[in-house]
């Protein structure tokens, strides 16, 4: 008999990696539900139009629950915990936050808080360097641009008069002075990802 499971991340480039390895500790008749606890500031708004995207596509190849609550990190936890126990969770698993979640696991004060309130549950967490890449703190946030086809390729341009073909978030990489690094495009209802070099996206 399969186990109610429910994989609480964040907002990040990493979440749908978590996902991904998440997955690994899943059984095939598992019921997954897929929690992500936004306590991301505006500063990163169009950093998670694109987390969003990503980890929505994934929640639907999946066909399973995707939810959102918004939080402040005090509270996070807390109400990651309710969220499970009203999902009658069996296996909890948690992507780690680089920043805080470690320290909190460390101190035992996480994992005792959550099996205080969920005793008979498993717990699991997903080591934050397993979900990133090497080149994850290569790029700048996240900021909205516009295309438009010029001289056969696609490049950024200002938004005059809504004279543009596509909209899209790109990701600066901090190597470069130029226009270089990824990024994710708007075709319909799809978000495709491209690098761009030197000004000049890459053909798709």
């Amino acid at each position: 008999m399969g186990k109610n499971v429910t994989i609480v991340i964040e907002y990040g480039i990493q979440g749908e990696s978590m996902i991904k390895h998440a997955l690994e500790l899943v059984h095939d008749d598992d019921a997954l539900n897929i929690l992500i606890v936004d306590i991301s500031s505006q500063e990163l708004k169009y950093n998670k139009e694109v987390d969003f995207q990503l980890i929505k596509n994934r929640a639907e190849e999946l066909n399973c629950t995707l939810d959102i609550i918004e939080s402040s990190p005090k509270h996070a936890f807390e109400k990651a915990v309710q969220y499970a126990q009203k999902k009658k969770t069996d296996h909890l698993i948690i992507g780690e936050d680089r920043e805080q979640l470690m320290d909190l696991i460390l101190q035992g004060s996480l994992s005792s808080y959550i099996l205080s309130k969920m005793p008979e549950t498993y717990l699991s967490f997903v080591p934050f360097n397993l979900a990133v890449d090497n080149d994850f703190f290569e790029y700048a946030s996240g900021k909205r641009v516009f295309l438009k086809k010029i001289d056969g390729a696609y490049r950024i341009v200002d938004n005059i008069n809504n004279d543009y073909d596509y909209e899209a978030v790109y990701y600066k990489s901090n190597y470069t002075d130029f226009e270089t690094g990824v990024i994710y495009i708007y075709v319909g209802n799809r978000l495709i990802e491209r690098k761009i070099t030197e000004g000049i996206v890459e053909d798709f």
